[in-house]
């Protein structure tokens, strides 16, 4: 396992916090999503299969060990998982940011890049909450069936 890679999270802390400061929150959060997807999207590549836990937590894993994150998957059944960070990636936004909010920037991309549409998260545990580690819990959505018309 690599250590934590502060400079280069702490790269992307100071361009949030400069967006932030120059244009407020919201366009930070929308400008580091767009960072999180361009290099999250070229570090997963195109050639995997979507909506599989085994592919999402190989590709996600050793991505994050790259950066030197330490990160568990724990499997419920083949609709639900969990996954864990035991390291905080962005400690110095803590106080800058809400936990749920910065979280969504690089999320909504996983989930929805490695697994698809049909797939969503909820964070139950964060480091910035106190929390032992940072929780997401990642499930497939339910099916809604409508009536024949359409209802």
């Amino acid at each position: 396992m690599k250590n934590y890679n502060s400079a280069f999270f702490n790269l992307f802390e100071n361009v949030f916090l400069l967006l932030k400061s120059k244009y407020g929150e919201e366009i930070a959060l929308e400008h580091f999503a767009e960072l999180m997807q361009t290099g999250l999207s070229r570090s997963y590549g195109e050639n995997f299969k979507t909506g599989c836990f085994e592919v999402f937590s190989k590709l996600v894993s050793e991505r994050d060990e790259l950066v030197g994150l330490k990160v568990t998957f724990r499997k419920i059944n083949d609709n639900e998982f969990f996954y864990m960070f035991w390291d905080d990636p962005f400690p110095n936004l803590k106080d800058h940011v809400d936990a749920e909010k910065l979280d969504r920037c690089y999320m909504d991309f996983k989930v929805s890049y490695l697994l698809g549409p049909m797939w969503s998260y909820k964070t139950t545990k964060h480091l910035w909450w106190g929390d032992e580690y940072t929780e997401h819990r990642i499930f497939k959505k339910p099916c809604v069936l409508l009536s024949p018309d359409g209802k």
